[in-house]
């Protein structure tokens, strides 16, 4: 997997909304009807979860004990990227949060709001990344433009860690200080779903995702 590209600090700028706008001008009654039916056909065409799509819903345990920070993910999948940018934040020498899941494509904003210089490094199948020592109110940024695990850490404070999945489609979660999840609008078929956990591992899954509907999936990482 090649580096990442590491961008330097710069005033955020907000992606533009990629809005669908549809200007018609109509000289009768007819042509109007007509131009209405077009773009409701168009606007159909374009929202999310109109093709055949399910979803997976449930929750990850070991034992009886839920597990938070769990990452899901469907594989041999790609998909257009939903969310150009995230956010790993820095504060009271933690990064916040400690897992995060994001798709190829996406940049990763790493704000110093903590009292102290910070740093971020990573160091993944052996190329590695360094963002430097920066100041409070600094915020140092990452196009990650590979899938894979990637594994922070700060230099000053051995204490600090943090872990990024990047991922080839927008079919993933992290679950919730109840263990829980949710992937919506999932393609029909037969579908390879990696569960991981820093401390527990990883489980790799089958699922037989339906045209409509959810999936109830309940996953022990403890067995």
């Amino acid at each position: 997997m090649s580096v990442s590209d590491v961008i330097p600090d710069r005033s955020s700028r907000q992606p533009k909304p990629r809005n669908l706008a549809i200007w018609a001008r109509f000289t009768s009654p007819g042509r109007c009807l007509l131009g209405h039916i077009l773009s409701v056909a168009v606007l159909l065409l374009t929202v999310p979860g109109q093709s055949s799509a399910g979803e997976l819903v449930g929750s990850v345990t070991a034992g009886r004990r839920p597990v938070r920070e769990a990452v899901l993910f469907v594989e041999a999948l790609r998909s257009p990227l939903l969310h150009e940018r995230a956010m790993m934040d820095q504060r009271r020498r933690t990064f916040l949060p400690h897992v995060m899941a994001v798709q190829v494509g996406t940049r990763v904003e790493f704000p110093n709001h903590d009292l102290v210089y910070h740093n971020v490094f990573s160091t993944r199948d052996g190329k590695p990344f360094d963002l430097g020592l920066y100041p409070v109110g600094q915020t140092m940024e990452v196009v990650f433009r590979q899938p894979g695990l990637i594994r922070l850490f700060c230099n000053i404070h051995s204490n600090m860690s943090a872990f990024i999945w990047v991922v080839e489609n927008g079919y993933f979660t992290v679950t919730d200080r109840a263990g829980r999840f949710h992937i919506p609008g999932v393609p029909a078929g037969s579908r390879t779903v990696r569960v991981w956990h820093e401390r527990l591992g990883t489980r790799v899954l089958t699922v037989n995702v339906p045209a409509e509907g959810s999936v109830p999936l309940e996953v022990n990482l403890g067995s």
